[in-house]
């Protein structure tokens, strides 16, 4: 009997001992993975940033990344492969259309946020080319010597997708006896100021330095686009319609029409709406942090979180643009 006892005093303190260090409630483990960009890269430290906020401030939440890109991105979310990503909008409208460069449509894509981190593209050409738009260079049959930025990439594409939408795609380029290069900015830059080609073009940030210090260069002429031209871009490929406006770089004394594109923070349609809604409070109310880790968040505005992201908005998403006021 006492043996008896002894055991029961026994289990009844392992007991009790677990319960003291154990919690009342298991915590439900979250782990997502996040397609970024190329490790170390700009869209990588953006990302990592963000989810190692997420991870203090969700219970349960953890994460890691696998490299990517825009083009990449959708395909990997919408597959299931990982959970969340960044894009280009014009990536994600394609994605969604089932349009080039993606073969079927991939309607499950949802957006979370427009992180209002905008690409404008700057159509930069010698003066002695002799044009005042792009329609020229189709017009004229100009030979020009262009350089569109680094193959593959998507400010690249957009250039492309710009000459073409002008009349001048690289094929009609090559035809008038011209040519088209792909180089790193400061490269190309320097070929210009060479005379070994005649125009770069590529989409960034206004302002950027290393395009504010091209543009200030005497004989350089930074050249609007077309209005026909930009609602084809718009229609087409899903590129926003915009404005340099005048003052930007030095020199530019009026606005300049001209397309960009936005990066967007998105997830799959089957992502739960309680997290995508903390995750969607927590990216603007956490602005102040994020910012000390990429600047690029300064430019985060909840009332236009919303806004040109292509792709239909997740449930949760929605659920905090409402509750702020920021869509009916």
């Amino acid at each position: 009997m006492k043996d008896i006892i002894k055991s029961g005093l026994a289990v009844a303190s392992t007991v009790a001992l677990l319960s003291s260090v154990m919690p009342a409630q298991a915590v439900e483990q979250k782990d997502v993975t996040v397609s970024v960009g190329s490790i170390g890269g700009g869209w990588f430290v953006l990302m990592t940033t963000l989810f190692e906020t997420y991870q203090k401030e969700i219970e349960g939440l953890r994460y890691n990344t696998v490299p990517g890109g825009g083009v990449a991105n959708p395909i990997a979310v919408s597959g299931g492969s990982t959970q969340f990503g960044l894009s280009y909008s014009t990536n994600l409208f394609a994605a969604s259309e089932g349009k080039d460069p993606y073969d079927n449509k991939m309607e499950n894509l949802r957006a979370i946020a427009n992180l209002e981190i905008t690409a404008y593209i700057h159509p930069f050409v010698k003066d002695d080319v002799g044009i005042s738009s792009l329609s020229e260079i189709a017009e004229k049959q100009i030979p020009i010597k262009i350089d569109t930025g680094p193959r593959g990439t998507g400010g690249e594409l957009a250039a492309s997708r710009v000459l073409e939408a002008h009349g001048a795609s690289y094929h009609k380029i090559e035809e008038f006896g011209g040519a088209i290069t792909h180089s790193p900015y400061r490269e190309a830059i320097d070929r210009v100021r060479d005379g070994h080609i005649d125009a770069f073009m590529n989409d960034e940030l206004l302002g950027q330095p290393l395009f504010a210090e091209f543009a200030s260069d005497e004989n350089i002429t930074l050249l609007p686009q077309d209005e026909a031209a930009i609602q084809y871009l718009k229609e087409t490929y899903g590129y926003t319609p915009a404005v340099i406006p005048a003052g930007t770089y030095e020199g530019q004394d009026a606005d300049l029409p001209t397309t960009l594109q936005s990066v967007v923070f998105f997830t799959n349609a089957d992502t739960p709406e309680e997290t995508v809604y903390q995750m969607t409070k927590l990216l603007f109310e956490k602005k102040e942090d994020l910012v000390a880790g990429h600047a690029s968040y300064g430019n985060l505005d909840p009332q236009a979180g919303s806004k040109g992201v292509q792709i239909p908005l997740h449930p949760g998403a929605e659920r905090f643009y409402r509750e702020i006021g920021a869509i009916e």
